[in-house]
């Protein structure tokens, strides 16, 4: 591997970040224009139309793995990429952008407990230390740093759909990481996708519709503005953020990858700041600095040495 291969890589990853972030801006700016069942909706349609033809030669020579595991990958598509897509993007329509992207960061330490609930793997009193700061720092901006908040039960509804988000996404990244190892990453986001949309998104939309609800934008004049945002989450976050991401881990390797992602919370706030006036407060420096330090404790940990009987 060449320095500028891992430097093209790199730059890959921080374009995902970039757009990762983007699209709790995108999602936070339009919660008052696009219904959220439309955004969800189209945001994957779109990418799909593309998504499938690129993907469809890789499909075809897995095609036995795929059949194979099809009944989980169909669970998996319907929690980790329906009900996920509607817990990200409801996180940032009902809360703060800077907050939920913040909150989504925590993905990599709920992999680790629900793999040590699964009886995957064991952590030791360092992890479970790490797991712990990651847990303050999640709880600090879910709060807004008001204790106080625990008895009014003033918290943001949109931080608990983020929180849930992140469980989900960790929950179905071990299902993943399972299939990988006979799937190409670039059939599992496609198949997974397509069992998610067709499952889950696809019949909440058609509900919507029947019951009234608007195609793309609550009010006609919107309508313009609607698709545009639409067309962008679809084209950016969606597809080519899924696609920067498979390069970059295909250069770097998974686990350095994976570090690239705790950019994302930034490029949000920074967007967050510029377009949508949101105020960065000491809760969200001290949060976040608990997150990354909680997983860098998570990750670098050694598992705890198994009795010699």
């Amino acid at each position: 591997m060449t320095p500028a291969n891992v430097a093209v890589g790199a730059a890959a990853l921080i374009l995902t970040a970039a757009l990762w972030g983007s699209n709790h801006v995108v999602a936070r700016a339009m919660h008052d224009t696009v219904p959220l069942t439309a955004m969800v909706f189209w945001r994957w349609a779109l990418a799909l139309l593309l998504l499938i033809p690129i993907a469809l030669p890789q499909m075809r020579r897995e095609r036995e793995p795929l059949r194979r595991n099809m009944t989980g990958i169909a669970i998996g598509g319907v929690i980790g990429v329906g009900i996920f897509s509607f817990l990200l993007i409801g996180g940032a329509y009902q809360g703060l952008a800077t907050d939920v992207s913040i909150i989504n960061a925590t993905t990599p330490a709920w992999v680790a407990v629900i793999a040590w609930l699964e009886g995957r793997s064991l952590l030791g009193p360092r992890g479970w230390l790490g797991l712990a700061l990651a847990f303050l720092g999640t709880v600090a901006i879910i709060l807004r740093g008001d204790l106080a908040a625990l008895v009014t039960v003033d918290i943001h509804i949109g931080s608990l759909w983020s929180l849930l988000g992140a469980m989900s996404f960790a929950w179905f990244s071990l299902r993943v990481r399972d299939w990988s190892r006979e799937i190409s990453s670039l059939s599992l986001t496609t198949v997974t996708a397509w069992f998610g949309f067709l499952l889950t998104m696809a019949p909440v939309y058609l509900l919507w519709l029947l019951a009234g609800g608007e195609v793309v934008s609550f009010r006609a004049e919107d309508e313009t503005r609607a698709w545009a945002s639409v067309i962008y989450v679809a084209l950016g976050p969606t597809l080519l953020g899924n696609v920067f991401y498979l390069f970059g881990v295909s250069v770097v390797g998974a686990q350095r990858a994976a570090a690239f992602l705790y950019l994302s919370p930034i490029f949000a706030a920074l967007l967050s700041v510029a377009f949508l006036g949101e105020a960065l407060h000491l809760f969200h420096f001290a949060g976040f600095a608990l997150i990354v330090i909680g997983l860098v404790v998570v990750n670098t940990s050694a598992p705890p040495k198994t009795p010699q009987g």
